[in-house]
C-alpha cells in the first residue's frame, strides 16, 4: 500500500498531500493485513488446522525479505518522484521538490503510526470489555456487546467532539471571513450596482464574496476599449446572506435589484449560482459582459459563508434550494413581461454552483425548455445532471468528452477546440439552441471524484484519454480515492486550464452559447478581463 500509494494522480502533490495519500493508504493496508491474518486463524480452528513453520529453515528469507521489500521501496519512490516531474510539465508549473517528497512521505508514516495506534486503543477497550462481560454471560454475547459498545462509543466521540467542534470551529471562522474585506475592493460608484449609494443593498451586507463581485468586473469604458464598440455598463445585482433571511427573502431583494437598475431591459439576463462563501467565478461573468458589450444583467446570491469544501460536505441541499428559489423568481418576473421585451435567459456555476444550478431542473429537457443557454463548469461527475447524460455517450467517445446526442444542444469540453470537434477530431453537425456546454478538464479532481472510487474502476481511469493526465495514472481500489480527494484543495492552484482552473477558456464557451465563433482570437479581451480583477485573485 506504500507503493501504490505513491503512484500519480492528477496533480502535482505537496508534502501534505502524500502524507494524506501515504497514511490513509498504509492504514488500511495494515488493517486488511490484520484483519487477513485474523480471520485465517479462526478458520484454521474452526477446521481443526494448525500450521507449523521451520524458523530455522525459513531465516534466510525472513533476513533477506526486509531488505528486498527496503530496496523496492527506494526504486518507488524515485520512479514516482519522476512521475510527479512529468505531472508537473503537463500541468505547466513546477516539478515537487524531493525534500517535500521526503517530507511527505515522513508525514504518511506519522499519520499512519497515529491512526494505527488509535485503532488499537479502540480494540483493547473492546476487548477489556468483553472480558468483563464473560463471567455472566456467553462469550459470544459478551464479544458482540463489547464491540457494539466501544464501535457506538468511538462514533459519538468522532461525531460529538471531532466533527461537530471542527463544523463550529470552520463555521466561525468562515463567518469572521465573510465579514472581512479583501484586499483592494472598494464600494461601486455606478447606479447599475449592488452595494452603490443607489443600492436597496447595503455594501456591508454583501459578504466579502459578494462584495468582490459588484467590486470587480468591466465598466462601459473597458469594453469599449477591448472591442472598439459603444458598450453599456453591466448591472451586477447582488443580495448577501443575512441571518434572519431566508432564501425567498434574498432572492426577492436580488429581484428588486434588477428592477432599480433596469436588469429586466436588457438584453441578456444572467442567473449565477455562486458556490460557498458567495463566490463568482470572475472569468464567468465578465465574458458575457465583454461578449454583449455590456448589454446584460448578473444576478445572484449568497446562501451561506462556509467554504465550498465544508458546504460540499455539510450541506448540498441548500446550494440547490438557493438555485432554485433565484431561477423561480426571476422567471416569475420575466413571465410578466411581454414575449418580444424579455432578456435572453442565460444561467451557470462552477462547482459546488454548477451542483446547485443543475439541479434547479429536472432534466435536460426542463433546462432547454427554461433557458436560452447554460455553461456548467466542474460539474462533479455524481451529480444527477451528469449522470442523466455522459454515461449514454456515442459509443468511441470517452468518458471526459462523451458526444451526447450529436451535439446537438449539449456538448462537453475539456478545451475549447472540443465544441467544434469531438475528443477523436470528427466535426459536429449543427448546434440547435438552447446551447449548453459542460466544461470538465480531464485533470480536474473535483469533476472525477466520487464515493465509488473506493471500489469500482470507472471509465476515466480505464480509457486515460486526458492529455494533461499522466499515462503512469493508475486505478486502485481505496488508494485513488483518497488520492484524488487530496488532489481538489491544490487544484485551484495550477495553471489556467487545468485542474479546477476555468479561466481564460469561459470567453471561448460564453461565446460559443451566445451564437459567436468560439475559436476567433478573444487575447484583447483576455487581457482586458484581467485587467479588471484584482490581481491577487486573477
Amino acid at each position: 500500500m506504500s507503493w501504490v500509494s505513491l503512484s500519480p494522480s492528477f496533480i502535482p502533490r505537496t508534502w501534505w498531500m502524500t502524507s494524506a495519500a501515504t497514511g490513509l493508504s498504509q492504514t488500511f493496508g495494515y488493517v486488511a493485513g490484520a484483519a487477513g491474518a485474523s480471520a485465517a486463524r479462526g478458520l484454521g480452528r474452526a477446521l481443526g488446522v494448525e500450521v507449523r513453520i521451520d524458523e530455522e529453515k525459513f531465516r534466510p528469507v525472513t533476513r533477506a525479505l526486509p531488505w528486498a521489500m527496503f530496496g523496492v521501496s527506494g526504486l518507488t519512490w524515485l520512479k514516482n518522484l519522476r512521475a510527479q516531474a512529468e505531472i508537473a510539465g503537463l500541468m505547466e508549473t513546477r516539478p515537487v521538490r524531493t525534500r517535500e517528497h521526503v517530507l511527505g512521505v515522513a508525514g504518511g508514516l506519522a499519520l499512519t503510526a497515529g491512526l494505527v495506534s488509535a485503532g488499537r486503543g479502540v480494540n483493547a477497550v473492546a476487548t477489556r470489555l468483553s472480558r468483563a462481560l464473560r463471567p455472566v454471560m456467553p462469550a459470544p454475547v459478551a464479544a458482540a456487546i463489547g464491540v457494539g459498545a466501544t464501535a457506538t462509543g468511538t462514533a459519538f466521540i468522532l461525531d460529538k467532539v471531532v466533527y461537530r467542534r471542527l463544523l463550529e470551529w470552520l463555521s466561525k471562522a468562515a463567518q469572521e471571513t465573510n465579514a472581512r474585506l479583501l484586499p483592494g475592493r472598494v464600494p461601486p460608484v455606478e447606479p447599475e450596482r449592488s452595494g452603490s449609494d443607489a443600492s436597496l443593498e447595503a455594501w456591508s451586507t454583501l459578504g466579502a464574496k459578494g462584495q468582490a463581485v459588484v467590486s470587480d468586473g468591466p465598466r462601459a469604458v473597458d469594453i469599449e476599449e477591448a472591442t472598439g464598440r459603444p458598450a453599456r455598463t453591466p448591472i451586477r445585482a447582488y443580495a448577501g446572506w443575512q441571518e434572519g433571511r431566508d432564501l425567498e427573502a434574498t432572492a426577492a431583494a436580488v429581484v428588486a435589484e434588477l428592477h432599480r437598475t433596469g436588469g429586466f431591459e436588457r438584453e441578456v439576463l444572467l442567473v449565477q449560482t455562486t458556490t460557498g462563501t458567495g463566490w463568482l467565478q470572475e472569468w464567468s461573468a465578465s465574458s458575457v459582459e465583454f461578449l454583449t458589450g455590456g448589454d446584460c444583467a448578473l444576478a445572484s446570491m449568497q446562501y451561506t459563508y462556509l467554504p465550498s469544501g465544508v458546504a460540499f460536505v455539510a450541506d448540498r441541499t441548500t446550494p440547490v434550494l438557493a438555485a432554485t428559489t433565484l431561477l423561480n423568481a426571476v422567471e416569475a418576473e420575466l413571465e410578466a413581461l411581454p414575449a418580444g421585451r424579455r432578456p435572453r435567459l442565460l444561467v451557470g456555476g462552477e462547482s459546488l454552483g454548477a451542483l446547485g444550478g443543475t439541479e434547479a431542473f429536472e432534466g435536460l429537457e426542463d433546462m432547454l425548455r427554461r433557458v436560452d443557454g447554460a455553461v456548467w463548469a466542474g460539474l462533479p461527475r455524481f451529480a444527477d445532471f451528469w449522470t442523466s447524460l455522459a454515461p449514454f455517450r456515442r459509443r468511441g467517445t470517452p468518458e471526459i468528452a462523451p458526444v451526447v446526442d450529436d451535439g446537438r444542444h449539449v456538448r462537453f469540453a475539456t478545451k475549447p477546440e472540443d465544441l467544434v470537434t469531438d475528443f477523436t477530431g470528427v466535426p459536429f453537425g449543427p448546434w440547435d439552441s438552447p446551447r449548453i456546454v459542460m466544461a470538465q478538464h480531464a485533470s480536474d479532481p473535483v469533476v472525477w471524484w466520487s464515493p465509488e472510487l473506493m471500489w469500482r474502476k470507472p471509465d476515466w481511469a480505464k480509457e486515460r484519454a486526458g492529455l494533461d493526465v499522466s499515462r503512469t495514472l493508475r486505478w486502485l481500489p481505496w488508494v485513488t480515492f483518497w488520492q484524488v480527494a487530496s488532489d481538489m484543495p491544490q487544484s485551484v492552484s495550477v495553471p489556467g486550464g487545468h485542474g479546477h482552473r476555468y479561466v481564460e477558456e469561459m470567453l471561448q464557451y460564453w461565446a460559443a452559447v451566445l451564437g459567436q465563433d468560439p475559436l476567433q482570437d478573444f487575447s484583447t479581451i483576455a487581457q482586458a478581463i484581467r485587467r479588471t480583477i484584482v490581481p491577487n485573485f486573477a
